[in-house]
């Protein structure tokens, strides 16, 4: 079996990540894999490592931010039909079997698959507007249907997420497949000991929140919890690691500003492997209110520290509250702080939590589990474009 991967984008991301991860085990499995980005970056450099042929292909997501304008639309609209050509002559040439589309965000590889006539997968990682502000340039109504009509199955990394796409996408090409991990949880693809994040011990009741400095993400509930712990006399800290939208950080600034916690919030920026940050730590914060998977809990829960989470979106199904973490009501700092005093008023829970948290982990996030369920999901995608044929020539 030959698969081709579409990628949105050669930037380190969860949807990358989870992208080199499926490579890798494929590979194992005698899988050939070629893969298509839109620009040179990291994931060329891990697929060069993982011995991947790749080709960079400049061609557009039919998402963005904002409202698109009828030009940007227009041009949008010509560029797919020739990135269509040009991915389909790729597929063409590595002799694809299987055309695999990481992400809702790009559809060139779909048209591609449905103009060669082979069977087409689309991984969907995201909710789109709700987690990361993006929007379909030609409408949901109308995108959705055509991920339906050119999807032979679809990859949903959450229930939360396939509870959305149930919505447009016939049920029966749907599969909830939580990610393997396991290239994060061994430290692969981490940066170099020489640029690792220099974590220094804790004097205080430190929290960490790890993830993109965007508004879903719900920094301002860790800030403002934080605000309460230190007013109620708790010696405590908060580290934010994740880089962003610079708006939104200045906000976030702002906010630490008006709090008085200049001294107790600290921005490290981006951190490839946030696992020493988070072992360093006395609770772990989830705060984004629609999670559409969550790589950061299960990096939190997997080091064996509490983690609290926003009860919403695919966060409260990983979370079960006060089994292996603990839930709060997304949006009131109040009930994240009174979660937060608890760990540091019981330590016991926290490591009763944390190490619940770590043994669930460790027996479900594995690459033979995460392989064996896609396996069976690209096989089936071959077998009903195979069965489509015989029943065309039958008509």
């Amino acid at each position: 079996m030959r698969i081709c991967f579409v990628s949105h984008s050669s930037q380190d991301g969860g949807a990358q990540r989870v992208l080199l991860e499926t490579i890798e085990l494929l590979q194992q499995q005698g899988i050939e894999c070629r893969v298509l980005v839109p620009s040179e970056g990291y994931v060329c450099q891990e697929l060069k490592r993982l011995g991947v042929p790749f080709r960079v292909i400049s061609y557009p997501m039919w998402m963005s931010r904002g409202k698109a304008s009828l030009v940007l639309r227009l041009k949008a609209a010509l560029n797919f039909i020739k990135d269509t050509l040009q991915v389909s002559w790729n597929i063409l040439r590595w002799k694809s079997d299987i055309v695999y589309s990481n992400t809702a965000t790009v559809c060139v590889g779909a048209f591609a698959a449905r103009l060669l006539g082979r069977p087409h997968v689309w991984h969907l990682h995201e909710f789109g507007w709700e987690d990361q502000g993006l929007s379909f340039l030609f409408g949901e109504r109308l995108s959705l249907a055509l991920i339906n009509r050119l999807s032979n199955r679809c990859v949903c990394v959450s229930f939360a997420l396939a509870s959305k796409y149930a919505k447009s996408i016939d049920t029966s090409k749907i599969t909830v497949v939580y990610p393997s991990m396991h290239r994060a949880l061994s430290g692969e693809g981490a940066m170099s000991s020489e640029d690792a994040l220099v974590v220094p011990p804790a004097n205080r009741f430190r929290c960490v929140i790890v993830g993109a400095l965007i508004e879903g993400k719900g920094h301002q509930d860790a800030v403002l919890a934080l605000a309460q712990l230190i007013e109620a006399g708790i010696p405590a800290e908060l580290i934010i690691a994740g880089e962003g939208e610079s708006q939104y950080r200045q906000r976030l600034e702002e906010l630490v500003r008006t709090s008085n916690l200049e001294k107790e919030v600290v921005f490290v920026g981006q951190v490839r492997n946030a696992l020493p940050l988070m072992q360093s730590s006395d609770a772990i914060l989830v705060c984004s209110k629609s999670e559409a998977f969550g790589r950061v809990t299960i990096e939190g829960m997997f080091t064996g520290k509490p983690v609290i989470g926003a009860k919403s979106a695919a966060t409260a199904e990983l979370i079960k509250d006060g089994v292996n973490g603990l839930l709060y009501e997304p949006g009131d700092a109040k009930d994240l702080a009174n979660k937060m005093e608890s760990i540091f008023n019981n330590p016991g829970l926290g490591r009763r939590l944390g190490g619940n948290a770590n043994l669930w982990i460790k027996s479900y996030f594995t690459g033979e589990r995460y392989v064996d369920d896609l396996r069976i999901i690209l096989d089936s995608a071959v077998e009903s474009i195979a069965l489509h044929k015989d029943m065309a020539r039958l008509a």
